[in-house]
């Protein structure tokens, strides 16, 4: 075992001495709301500082908390800057603390993904709302789309059953059997209470919305979990999730992760990122700029082709997300590759999305032979704020599931089924760090050497 770091020494002592400071026997009587948060921060960007003072002076939280993936991420790429910096930059911006979504998770598709963000949140036992951004902005709207897919009513089912028989992919054919079921079970004469109705042409709009089918696996996973959390949708402003165009950023409209991506594989001087970053995390930003602190999806190119050559049929039939389709196209392709992009753009067919194959190429190159966790069955710290020892203390107290702050306790406080997830998402992050040392000449740290992130 490799030897505690001063810093990671002195991280735990602050944590342990934050809980002890606050009088618990003060706590009676004892009221504080708390807003949870789902993201990836990739990077972290004035929309999301937005979100959380959304969360706190809309919503009235007086903590904000955010379960937030760590080095790979939901899209199918390494994320592009560090999760430890990232978390830093979201303190920065306002959260009161940071938690680390497994690999396993933070990979998945938007039902794991979402699943695994809400089973973390619930699993602290003081979450009140989970504040996440859509294209429509309406709770109810996405809340009874969900009810409508935990359900699964007959009639909807069988629409289902007839799309995915005349060869429709899954999405598309439960988007279409949705639509036909609103439409035949006339749910646009429900009203709800704000006065909102699902029409049926909106059905078709929601759900080709990326933020939307989000929200709606958000509202699934709550509802599945049985949580008590309550949902909150917020109008998304400014770009859309895929929209590169950063040309009329001002104001309230705000930038897209991907329009931030984009720049950055073209640009490299970093005022040219001040409009978008906000004022508080951009000398964090500038600095990992300036330090070539950073990964696009390039860094996979060679390192994924090796993986790539080493798998077989039969090894590649042992990822669980790995259709028999997209095993065919890997294994008749391969010698065609060039880069991780290319290849993606190559596997790609009508019923195949880019974004599959990609988290799917990721999850060869981490090895990841496991379908994600519907519970995370502990909260991993990766950054908090000096100031929230009241949130702590109150996690301390309530919480079903034990918090890990360093790495080297994990053996002696999570579970088998615990230590497996973070051991593996642990080896995810040191090859991250290994692509990121070969880019920048930086020294290796190892995973169980790196402490969170405290903001005074």
């Amino acid at each position: 075992m490799e030897k505690r770091s001063a810093g990671q020494v002195y991280a735990a002592h602050i944590l342990v001495m934050l809980c002890v400071e606050f009088n618990f026997s003060e706590m009676a009587g004892f009221y504080m709301k708390v807003v949870g948060i789902i993201a990836e921060y990739n990077p972290f960007h004035r929309g999301h500082e937005y979100q959380i003072r959304y969360a706190r002076e809309t919503l009235g939280a007086d903590y904000v908390i955010v379960a937030m993936s760590g080095d790979f991420v939901q899209r199918g790429a390494p994320a592009l800057m560090p999760k430890h910096l990232r978390a830093e930059m979201a303190l920065l911006g306002g959260a009161d603390l940071v938690l680390e979504l497994p690999v396993q998770v933070s990979t998945a598709s938007a039902e794991g993904f979402a699943a695994g963000g809400v089973s973390l949140l619930d699993g602290l036992g003081i979450v009140d709302e989970l504040c996440f951004g859509s294209e429509c902005g309406d709770t109810e709207i996405l809340m009874e789309t969900a009810r409508i897919l935990v359900a699964e009513p007959p009639v909807y089912r069988d629409f289902l059953q007839k799309n995915l028989r005349e060869g429709m992919s899954f999405p598309l054919a439960s988007s279409r059997a949705l639509t036909s079921y609103v439409t035949k079970s006339a749910i646009s004469d429900m009203s709800f209470g704000d006065g909102h109705f699902i029409f049926p042409e909106q059905m078709d709009s929601i759900l080709s919305s990326p933020n939307n089918i989000l929200g709606i696996e958000y509202c699934k996973a709550l509802l599945r979990q049985n949580s008590s959390i309550r949902p909150h949708a917020l109008l998304r402003k400014g770009s859309g999730y895929h929209d590169s165009d950063l040309s009329d950023i001002s104001g309230d409209f705000f930038p897209s992760a991907s329009g931030i991506r984009k720049l950055l594989s073209t640009e490299r001087d970093a005022m040219a990122f001040s409009r978008f970053i906000p004022a508080a995390a951009f000398p964090v930003f500038s600095s990992a700029l300036e330090k070539r602190c950073w990964l696009l999806e390039t860094a996979l190119d060679l390192p994924l082709h090796y993986k790539l050559l080493l798998e077989t049929e039969e090894s590649l039939r042992q990822y669980p997300d790995l259709s028999d389709a997209l095993i065919r196209r890997i294994l008749k392709y391969l010698n065609q590759y060039e880069s991780f992009s290319q290849f993606a753009d190559l596997l790609k067919t009508r019923d195949i999305t880019r974004s599959a194959i990609c988290r799917g190429l990721v999850r060869i190159f981490l090895d990841l032979k496991e379908k994600a966790p519907g519970h995370i069955p502990y909260a991993r710290v990766l950054g908090f704020r000096k100031d929230s020892a009241p949130l702590l203390g109150q996690i301390k107290k309530n919480a079903s599931i034990p918090m890990l702050t360093k790495a080297a306790d994990a053996a002696s406080i999570l579970d088998k089924n615990g230590l497996r997830i973070f051991n593996k998402t642990c080896e995810a992050s040191n090859l991250y760090e290994m692509l990121l040392c070969q880019k920048t000449g930086q020294p290796f740290i190892h995973e169980f050497q790196k402490s969170p992130r405290i903001i005074l």
